[in-house]
């Protein structure tokens, strides 16, 4: 499952000239900073946030928060995102430390930021990270889950909405996820048709760690995307009741696909996508949308030979862990409570959409 560096051939784009706007997605796997003062954990009684602490099993401290600053500034440097919604962050505070960082070290700038405290008990929210300024944020909360976060960017004239998406997870009972995952695809859904309707070529884009494979039940049934671009295409000619919903996931080689890795089962996810409107798939001389969707090689998961771990190459990760020794099958455990430098245990989602022709 070793993926081509075929973003390289992607070009940046410039304030001057606007045609393309690269938009990725990253769950950055537990950014919290290493203070204590989010609210209460129902389930704990104790602060959502206490286990990010340098008290705590995780050992977490400043130290080692600015050092995953600096491993996730690195990808997002190699990405170099207009756009960029990320997940599993604690608050806004941490996401303008990160866009901090990356300006400091690697001046690329993303200095708006679209968030909004979540009900969820670990305390993890979404957030968008943009180069262009964001006009409006609605936040559809949800108790004990994350919300629905939109945004309206302003870019170079033109509104991109963009939703932010982070639904349940799969712990605990199967049946009860997939129906909350369900709801969540569903809300999605209407709120994405209520803004079609207002406007049929609005720029309307979904990211997110839906925690489900891009053909799984919950997405199926409530947001009925499509998974290639005829059908989401032929969808246009039945009325908004039957619209697909095109997850550029579909546009990605089978074999690289994945962006997330299920250690137990040794199996690879689909969890983290890109949704798209369907006449955002329009070729650019037709009327439709101010951005288009580009060629199908330029939406990519993002993998770095650096970024991945192990034989099966699965996502390498920042935390706290066992060392074995090697060749022990992970029988002889070697250290116990090593931190492992990685950067998340996903891997980021790029596309890049582009200008139609006015």
């Amino acid at each position: 499952m070793w993926i081509a560096a075929a973003f390289f051939a992607i070009a940046v784009s410039a304030f001057a000239d606007l045609r393309e706007l690269r938009v990725a997605n990253y769950n950055v796997e537990n950014l919290f900073d290493a203070e204590v003062n989010a609210p209460v954990n129902p389930l704990t009684g104790e602060p959502a946030d206490a286990e990010w602490s340098a008290d705590s099993w995780r050992r977490w401290t400043p130290a080692r928060y600015r050092a995953k600053l600096a491993r996730l500034a690195w990808v997002v440097d190699r990405m170099k995102p207009d756009v960029l919604v990320v997940e599993e962050v604690e608050n806004a505070a941490v996401c303008r430390d990160l866009a901090a960082e990356i300006s400091r070290t690697y001046h690329w700038e993303l200095p708006y930021v679209a968030h909004r405290e979540s009900r969820d008990p670990r305390g993890i929210d979404v957030a968008v990270l943009s180069r262009y300024p964001v006009r409006k944020v609605s936040y559809k909360s949800r108790v004990g889950r994350r919300g629905l976060l939109a945004a309206d960017l302003d870019v170079d004239g033109t509104t991109v909405t963009v939703f932010a998406n982070h639904w349940k997870s799969q712990v605990g009972d199967a049946r009860s996820n997939i129906r909350a995952r369900t709801e969540e695809a569903a809300l999605l859904r209407a709120e994405m048709l209520a803004r079609l309707a207002r406007d049929p070529d609005a720029v309307v884009i979904a990211l997110g760690d839906f925690n489900e494979d891009m053909d799984g039940p919950a997405i199926t049934a409530g947001l009925r995307p499509a998974n290639d671009r005829e059908t989401a295409l032929a969808s246009l000619r039945v009325g908004p009741d039957g619209l697909r919903p095109y997850n550029l996931v579909g546009d990605i080689p089978e074999k690289d696909r994945g962006s997330y890795f299920y250690a137990r089962r040794k199996i690879w996810n689909t969890f983290d996508g890109i949704v798209v409107q369907p006449r955002m798939l329009l070729p650019l001389s037709e009327p439709g949308p101010a951005w288009r969707v580009g060629e199908p090689s330029q939406t990519v998961t993002f993998a770095l030979p650096e970024m991945r771990w192990g034989d099966d190459g699965r996502p390498n990760a920042f935390r706290r862990m066992r060392k074995y020794e090697a060749g022990s099958g992970g029988d002889k455990v070697v250290e116990e409570g090593a931190y492992n430098d990685g950067y998340s245990d996903h891997f980021p989602v790029l596309t890049v959409l582009r200008r139609a022709r006015e």
